[in-house]
């Protein structure tokens, strides 16, 4: 049964146009890809997210075994969005992702307007972050990822995860105070950070 096998025997068999064996893989892995890019565009998500799972069978010896399928997925996606955001900036110079923000590239998700005071707050101040910030803040609190599988998606060292994090939580923290809202919207979305993204995550 395909629901019983592991990822990548799953993907061996989709080389192998095993299409149910496809289909199990991808509704596996749809949320966790999908997510990644509605929580940062609010057109495009299902193509790109199509285009991630055609990116890992058309170059499945890309896939190793080290690490998780997830990660692996997860790890083609941040390299697709950014090729989206260059393509469509269509400027010369690089963009560089650990300095520019999500507010700075696109205007915000509808999705946002279905928010409440503190997740709305909460989220403005994450499109504020580098997107780099933004990413490892997403994949540990919305995926649960271990700072291992963050690594091999960000392309850096454990320990270099582990400190974005750290940064990227003081970071957030500041956005928050700094916003121009009520002080105990303020107070009550820095209470709650954790509960907060937990909400903002289910409207994605």
């Amino acid at each position: 049964m395909a629901e019983e096998m592991d990822d990548g025997a799953l993907l061996d068999r989709w080389i192998d146009k095993d299409t149910a064996a496809g289909r199990s893989l991808v509704e596996r892995h749809f949320e966790s890809v999908h997510r990644f890019f509605r929580s940062k565009i609010d057109r495009g998500a299902e193509d790109l997210t199509q285009r991630v799972f055609a990116a890992c069978v058309a170059e499945p010896q890309r896939f190793r075994g080290e690490g998780t399928f997830r990660a692996y997925l997860l790890g083609i996606a941040r390299h697709i969005l950014f090729n989206h955001f260059r393509k469509q900036r269509r400027e010369v110079r690089a963009l560089d992702f650990g300095v520019v923000s999500m507010e700075e590239l696109q205007p915000s998700p509808t999705s946002a307007l279905a928010m409440r005071g503190e997740m709305r707050l909460l989220h403005a101040a994450l499109r504020r972050l580098p997107l780099d910030l933004q990413i490892v803040l997403e994949l540990h609190y919305w995926e649960g990822a271990t700072t291992a599988e963050i690594a091999r998606i960000v392309e850096v060292p454990v320990g270099t995860v582990k400190t974005r994090l750290a940064r990227a939580r003081r970071r957030l923290g500041r956005e928050i105070e700094a916003a121009r809202a009520e002080p105990g919207l303020i107070e009550s979305t820095l209470n709650g950070v954790e509960g907060w993204l937990e909400g903002i995550r289910q409207l994605y």
